[in-house]
């Protein structure tokens, strides 16, 4: 009996898939050990992720991605096509579907082939969905929500039927929508997010990552924007501000003003910031500030406690080493990861002592011995 004949499962197949979680973990190890060791050594690696919640956040980010880009109401589509030629029968389109690479891992969603385009609806093919009587469609209620993008960029019309999205011969992504009781309802378009995210999941205590989804998909783009990525954080910075406040001798109910203020540099530039609904609390305690964010009454604070007092603390938080002393920064104007600002929060959740990221418990060699441990 042996693996070769198919006796036994090959131990590459009980692996984990490579994904945002695994790659970051093989990029700190590859730094550690070398790329030659960490493949070929033997190492066993027992990783701080929680399967059931890592799935749980991929599934989530993709969601969120997924209705930001709808709400957008652009329709791009795969941009594919198969010739019309090979539509006539159903043995040469889905031999031609098969050929194409088209995303076939996102869980749900179905390549397809439009076969015809009525008054109102689409007929389509989909690939691992047989064909049945009345056929498949994308019915005009479903693509009320987009205009096209045509070749020059510019958009369409808004869609009121389905020939306003789609020609025959395009290949489509698609899924099956559900009635509240689970029945079906219709087959729908879908398309890939053209917008990126990221989301991350940590132990406030241990400072163990439990979930992390750096994009869509990683065989997408393996560029992970949780770690990678450096992103304005813009008011989730605030709290900090405060906090320096707290630690300055402010009270939550110190009178902190929030009014209009202009600066002009030495060029004569003028900068007027402004709180995000343009109207003024005026003396306004500080907890009110914590509460409601207000732009002007953030930048009277920190002039207040002094804005390298701030950096000191960005520092200290890990949100930035370089920050530079700048106002502007103080509204979150500065740039960060995500997961250097989650393990920031994860300090103020667990009472401020430090704590730093980690994604390995345990490392073995070939042996079974520990040879690090977290």
């Amino acid at each position: 009996l042996t693996v070769q004949n198919g006796d036994y499962e090959a131990f590459r197949e009980s692996l984990p898939p490579r994904d945002y979680f695994t790659d970051e973990i093989r990029r700190q190890l590859s730094g550690t050990f070398g790329e030659d060791e960490f493949f070929s050594g033997g190492l066993t690696i027992r990783a701080t992720v929680d399967a059931e919640l890592q799935e749980a956040a991929a599934a989530a980010l993709r969601k969120g991605l997924e209705k930001y880009d709808r709400d957008q109401g652009v329709w791009r589509g795969t941009g594919l096509t198969l010739p019309v030629e090979v539509l006539g029968s159903e043995e040469s389109w889905r031999a031609a579907l098969a050929a194409l690479e088209v995303p076939r891992d996102i869980a749900t969603w179905f390549p397809a082939v439009v076969l015809e385009v009525g008054e109102n609806d689409a007929r389509i093919g989909i690939e691992g969905v047989a064909e049945d009587e009345d056929g498949h469609f994308i019915p005009a209620e479903d693509v009320t929500w987009a205009r096209k993008q045509l070749d020059a960029g510019e958009l369409g019309r808004k869609a009121k039927v389905a020939d306003d999205l789609v020609s025959v011969g395009d290949v489509v992504l698609v899924r099956a929508v559900t009635n509240e009781d689970g029945t079906f309802k219709r087959w729908s378009l879908r398309q890939i997010p053209e917008v990126q995210g990221a989301f991350m999941a940590m132990d406030v205590n241990t400072g163990r990552v439990l979930a992390m989804q750096g994009g869509w998909k990683f065989d997408g783009s393996e560029f992970n924007r949780a770690t990678q990525a450096k992103r304005q954080p813009g008011s989730a910075f605030k709290p900090f501000v405060y906090l320096a406040a707290l630690d300055k001798g402010y009270t939550p109910s110190s009178i902190v003003m929030d009014t209009p203020i202009t600066f002009t540099d030495s060029a004569g530039n003028v900068w007027r910031p402004e709180n995000y609904h343009s109207d003024f609390l005026g003396p306004t305690p500080l907890r009110v500030g914590v509460e409601k964010s207000p732009n002007l009454m953030t930048i009277h604070l920190a002039q207040s406690i002094g804005i390298k007092t701030i950096v000191e603390y960005a520092t200290r938080f890990g949100i930035d080493d370089n920050m530079p002393a700048n106002l502007s920064n103080v509204l979150g104007a500065d740039e960060t990861t995500l997961m250097q600002l989650t393990t920031a929060y994860g300090m103020l959740v667990n009472g401020g002592k430090k704590i730093s990221p980690v994604f390995i418990d345990r490392i073995q060699d070939r042996s079974g011995q520990t040879i690090e441990r977290t």
